[in-house]
C-alpha cells in the first residue's frame, strides 16, 4: 500500500511538474508578444492535461480568460468542415470525385473538372475569394458562389495547389443543398449538438455568445479593438473553446465523428504546397489539415488568422499529443509556440517511458 501510495505521489508531482512548465513557457510568450489572452489545451497521450486562459477575454471590462471563453477559430474551422464532407462520403450521400456540376448545375464550363476533393485540398485553380466577398456585408454563400463564376482558373484545375477560401464556401452550400438544412442549422444538429460540444457554433455579431471573446489588435504600442467582420466566411465559419475543442480531439482520437480510415485519409490523401516549415521540411495538405515533421514525428495541423484572433490545433497522432492554442490578439508565431509547446510534452512523455 506505501509503494502504491508512493507511486501516485511521483505521478501527482510529475503531472503539476509539466504543468508548471506549461504555465512558465505560455507566460513568457505572452510577455514575449505582448499578449492580450489566450487559453491552451494539451493532450498528452490520450489524456487531458492542460485546459486553461491566460491574460483577459475582455480587456474593458477586465474579464479573464478561460478555458470555456469563447474565440473565433478562423481557417481552424476548415478541419471541421472537411470532417462534416467525410461523414457524408461514408453515408454515401456524396463522393469526392463527384464533379461540382453535380451541384452547382449553371458552374462554368471552366469548372467541369472540378471534384469535390479539390475544394477539400486546395487544387482546384478557383481564385482564393469570389470577387463579390466582402468583410462587412452579409451575402448568402451561393450570392458569392455564382459571382466566382465569372473569374478565369489561376491553373488548370489539380495540378498545383493555392489556398482557397471560396472551395469552402462552396463545400459548405454542398452541405446545404444535400442535406435541405442551412449550413449553420446542419452543423448545428448534426455535428455540435450531437456529439455535446454546447459552446460551438457558427460566428455571428448578432447573437448572444456567452464568455465571447474581444479581439485586439496593437497599432504603434497602443492597443484597439479588432475589426468585427459581419460577414459568416464557411472558410472560417465557428467559434469555440479550449474545452469543446479538447472535447472534439476526443471524438476524432476515439474514431466517434468519422472512422479511422476515413480519418486518416484527410492527412494521407496530400499534396505538395510551396511552404516549408521551420525546421525545412516540406508541408503538405490533405482535406482541411496541413501536415508536416516535427521532431522527426509526423504532425497534421491548421492554423487561423482573423482580424484580432489567431488559433492553431496541432496533432502528433502517434503520440495521441494534441495542441490547443485559441488566443483574441495577434500573436506573431503560433506555430513555433504550439511547437514548443509540443516539445515539452513530448520530452515528458519520454520521462514517462
Amino acid at each position: 500500500m506505501k509503494l502504491f501510495l508512493v507511486c501516485i505521489a511521483i505521478l501527482i508531482s510529475n503531472r503539476a511538474t509539466a504543468q508548471d512548465a506549461i504555465d512558465k513557457y505560455i507566460l513568457a510568450q505572452m510577455e514575449k508578444e505582448k499578449m492580450v489572452g489566450l487559453s491552451v489545451g494539451v493532450i498528452k497521450n490520450g489524456q487531458i492535461v492542460k485546459a486553461k486562459g491566460y491574460g483577459k477575454a475582455n480587456v474593458e471590462l477586465g474579464v479573464a480568460a478561460s478555458e470555456n471563453t469563447v474565440y473565433k477559430l478562423a481557417s481552424v474551422s476548415k478541419q471541421i468542415i472537411a470532417t462534416a464532407i467525410m461523414k457524408m462520403v461514408e453515408e454515401r450521400k456524396i463522393s469526392l470525385q463527384d464533379p461540382i456540376s453535380k451541384f452547382f448545375k449553371d458552374a462554368p464550363g471552366h469548372w467541369n473538372k472540378i471534384t469535390v476533393r479539390h475544394l477539400l485540398n486546395h487544387t482546384s485553380g478557383l481564385q482564393r475569394e469570389s470577387p463579390a466577398f466582402e468583410a462587412m456585408a452579409e451575402k448568402p454563400d451561393s450570392v458569392l458562389i455564382k459571382e466566382a463564376y465569372k473569374d478565369s482558373l489561376a491553373f488548370p484545375t489539380g495540378t498545383k495547389w493555392q489556398y482557397c477560401n471560396l472551395g469552402y464556401f462552396m463545400l459548405a452550400d454542398i452541405i446545404r443543398i444535400k442535406t435541405g438544412q442551412p449550413f449553420a442549422s446542419y452543423m448545428r444538429e448534426e455535428i455540435f449538438v450531437k456529439h455535446g460540444l454546447s459552446n460551438t457554433q457558427t460566428t455571428s455579431v448578432k447573437s448572444i455568445i456567452p464568455n465571447r471573446a474581444d479581439g485586439y489588435v496593437t497599432t504603434k504600442g497602443t492597443l484597439f479593438n479588432a475589426e468585427d467582420y459581419i460577414a459568416l466566411r464557411p472558410s472560417g465559419a465557428f467559434v469555440s473553446t479550449i474545452t469543446d475543442l479538447l472535447k472534439w480531439e476526443k471524438l476524432l482520437q476515439q474514431n466517434k465523428i468519422l472512422t479511422e480510415s476515413s480519418l486518416n485519409q484527410m492527412w494521407n490523401d496530400k499534396v505538395t504546397t510551396p511552404a516549408v516549415s521551420g525546421n525545412g521540411e516540406v508541408i503538405y495538405y490533405g482535406y482541411g489539415w496541413r501536415i508536416a515533421r516535427y521532431l522527426n514525428k509526423d504532425v497534421v495541423f491548421h492554423t487561423g488568422v482573423l482580424p484580432g484572433f489567431r488559433a492553431i490545433f496541432y496533432r502528433i497522432p502517434a503520440e495521441k499529443t494534441t495542441i490547443i492554442i485559441l488566443a483574441n490578439s495577434e500573436l506573431q508565431d503560433i506555430i513555433k509556440t504550439a511547437e514548443g509547446l509540443a516539445e515539452l510534452s513530448l520530452a515528458n512523455l519520454e520521462k514517462a517511458k
